[in-house]
């Protein structure tokens, strides 16, 4: 999973990305661990010699967006192509030393964002369409031209309404003919309220995050300045740290949480004395997905899955006793992987 590093100037973008990467990270992209209780317990009880929790790589490798002219130049629009997610990181704090043409308003800017990339999408959209009115085959019924035009044509009103791409229900088809386009609104976003110190918890922007959600958009509020001060500390001084602000986590982790929601995510687990691995999934997906997951060939040679839940897991103390316990499922390709569960593929090789 990539996450694409977003923000305005002296919207604190980089201050966070040091806060959430740790203090002895080098160059702009970081894999951020997802924190994940079970996966700790799991390998205290196995002892692996190797653990692997699953992460989120963190790109910060863009330059500030800018209020006014393209939002998106082609730079920009090819790093968020390779992105699963976009994190836009915006101001909600008062500073002396920021210029005074940044003003300070933070519903505005995500507004801004959030608004141009309806219109990069609505214009790539009516591009489209006009090269296809060219095309000698628009006019044949089940022509690849013809069946694209038909989609497009669908999009077309709902970017003119302000409806984002990702809020549409598109069949299998239509996400077909829609990946191959570099569409913003296709993408989840997530927006960073970064505000001053004293303002972490105080649901001054409880308003700004209940307006994202009503456009499908994941929120948090953070304090980037803050939260750099704890990434340097250890980890029994950031737990004192955390509490003396009111804090329950750190930054790194409510992002990772927000990512994995905004993506519609699950974790699940392999458990093995070389290695212990806890894997990121999209919901609803098959124990086949999840062995493709781990490596093309497994998936190939899929057989079955030994299915351990981690309720049962935890109620017996360990793999072997859960599995003298009958707590272990046997379980085809079709069998929807669920959150937590703890996974051995049964193979052909």
């Amino acid at each position: 999973m990539k996450v694409a590093l977003l923000g305005f100037s002296s919207s604190g973008k980089s201050t966070l990305f040091r806060a959430v990467a740790g203090p002895e990270t080098k160059g702009t992209l970081v894999a951020v661990p997802v924190p994940d209780p079970r996966f700790d317990a799991i390998v205290a009880q196995v002892g692996p010699k190797k653990a692997t929790p699953a992460s989120v790589i963190v790109d910060d490798d863009l330059d500030a967006l800018e209020p006014r002219g393209r939002m998106f130049p082609p730079r920009l629009l090819e790093a968020v192509k390779n992105a699963d997610l976009m994190l836009l990181v915006v101001r909600a704090f008062d500073d002396p030393s920021v210029p005074y043409h940044c003003e300070l308003d933070a519903v505005r800017d995500v507004s801004a964002f959030l608004d141009e990339g309806l219109l990069t999408d609505l214009q790539l959209v009516e591009n489209r369409l006009e090269r296809l009115q060219k095309s000698s085959t628009v006019k044949s019924p089940g022509s690849p031209d013809y069946v694209e035009k038909m989609v497009f044509d669908r999009l077309r009103p709902e970017l003119e309404a302000g409806r984002r791409l990702r809020s549409l229900e598109l069949s299998d088809e239509d996400l077909k003919i829609v990946r191959n386009y570099q569409f913003l609104t296709i993408k989840p976003v997530v927006v960073a309220i970064n505000v001053g110190e004293d303002g972490a918890t105080s649901g001054e922007h409880d308003s700004l995050l209940g307006g994202l959600a009503e456009r499908g958009v994941e929120g948090f509020v953070v304090s980037a300045k803050l939260e750099q001060e704890l990434a340097s500390l250890g980890p029994e001084d950031q737990a004192e740290f955390l509490a003396s602000y009111g804090l329950s986590e750190s930054a790194a982790a409510r992002m990772v949480r927000a990512v994995y929601r905004s993506l519609g995510l699950i974790t699940f687990f392999t458990a093995g004395e070389n290695e212990t691995r806890a894997w990121a999934l999209s919901a609803g997906s098959s124990a086949l997905k999840a062995a493709g997951t781990i490596h093309n060939d497994i998936a190939k040679g899929f057989i079955r899955c030994e299915v351990v839940s981690y309720e049962d897991y935890r109620s017996h103390g360990s793999l072997d006793a859960a599995y003298k316990a009958g707590a272990m499922r046997l379980e085809g390709k079709e069998y929807v992987v669920q959150d937590g569960d703890m996974i051995h593929i049964r193979n052909k090789s």
